[in-house]
């Protein structure tokens, strides 16, 4: 296997996948026209039609997933780091380093497939949430479910805007090529080099067992949450327990797989950033911001019954889904570990 097959897998993910994102623009466009013609208008023509592309739009995440999948294996089969020698020798005898070579085992929600990611999951939520409840039963609960509809059409133009096929894994490439640049020089210093930083990258970041964990438990949590939001939307306009009853189950899925994420990434932090003061970071702080508030609109719903706590629930679920918002763009705004290493 050769860096050339790994250039040649890269054109193919791009060959294939941009038709692929493409189709998925125009149905999220069109998704969101009909789901609001559909809310201004009420007209269940437009529902049972948002309905088929809402299931197409998902039909076509999962077959972009399948794609970036096989890039990944590829990447894992064509790439292979070889040490020198004498750097082999080295990290054998003062590293306990045993192997010879590394291998790229990257996980499926890194650089521009984070946000395709969350969209998918978001949209394998729909689909469940649609297959439980009866929405067309009322006028309300189709526009609720057009309002998702909405918000899943945002997602996937924003996974557009990402694009994850046409330049995949941009930074993870230029590592890759970095690394084969540095194999050419004749100085076996600068081939040391790079080996030093990529090796960590990989054991600490590509490779670890966390990352396999921790960013999917959260990105599934975040989508989770995308329909709470919704929820809580609808019951700051209608009293209805259908609409309480839907952002409650979808709050304790999320809040649950947001509470073992987030204590996932603790041994992780130590092992990956030992040495450094992770804990001032940014993005943990607002994460564990965003858990106290989900915490406190979890707790709320004891006193549902209340006066004015219907509504005071619904402004706190709101609040949280905006805190969640603020909590992942920290990485791209503020300094910190975080931003470092994606």
């Amino acid at each position: 296997m050769s860096y050339q097959e790994y250039l040649t897998a890269r054109e193919t993910v791009t060959t294939i996948g941009q038709p692929v994102i493409t189709v998925i623009l125009i149905i999220s466009l069109l998704l969101g026209v009909v789901s609001l013609y559909h809310l201004i208008t009420r007209d269940s023509r437009a529902y049972l039609l948002s309905a088929q592309l809402r299931k197409a739009s998902t039909a076509l995440l999962v077959i972009g997933f399948i794609i970036i999948a096989w890039f990944h294996l590829r990447i894992y089969q064509t790439i292979e780091l070889v040490y020198p020698p004498e750097l082999a020798n080295y990290m054998s005898a003062n590293m306990g380093v045993s192997a010879t070579s590394l291998r790229f085992a990257v996980p499926l929600w890194i650089e521009t497939e984070k946000i395709y990611f969350w969209t998918l999951c978001l949209s394998i939520f729909l689909a469940v949430t649609n297959f439980r409840y009866d929405f067309i039963k009322t006028q309300m609960t189709a526009m609720f479910s057009s309002s998702l509809n909405i918000m899943l059409s945002v997602f996937m133009v924003l996974s557009y805007m990402a694009n994850p096929f046409k330049e995949p894994l941009p930074g993870l490439h230029s590592e890759i090529t970095g690394w084969y640049q540095a194999s050419g020089v004749a100085d076996p210093n600068v081939l040391y080099g790079v080996l030093y930083q990529l090796y960590f990258r990989i054991i600490y970041f590509y490779n670890s067992e966390y990352m396999w964990t921790h960013p999917p438990m959260l990105f599934i949590a975040y989508a989770s949450l995308v329909v709470t939001f919704v929820g809580c939307v609808f019951m700051l306009f209608r009293r209805e327990k259908i609409f309480d009853r839907i952002s409650y189950n979808h709050a304790k899925v999320g809040y649950l797989l947001l509470t073992v994420g987030m204590l996932i990434g603790y041994p992780w932090a130590i092992l990956a950033w030992e040495g450094k003061e992770w804990w001032w970071d940014p993005k943990i702080n607002g994460s564990i911001m965003m858990w106290v508030l989900y915490s406190a609109y979890l707790h709320s719903r004891i006193y549902l019954k209340r006066r004015n706590m219907w509504r005071a629930t619904a402004i706190l679920g709101i609040i949280c889904f905006l805190s969640l918002v603020f909590t992942y763009l920290l990485t791209y705004i503020a300094p910190g570990i975080h931003a470092i290493s994606q």
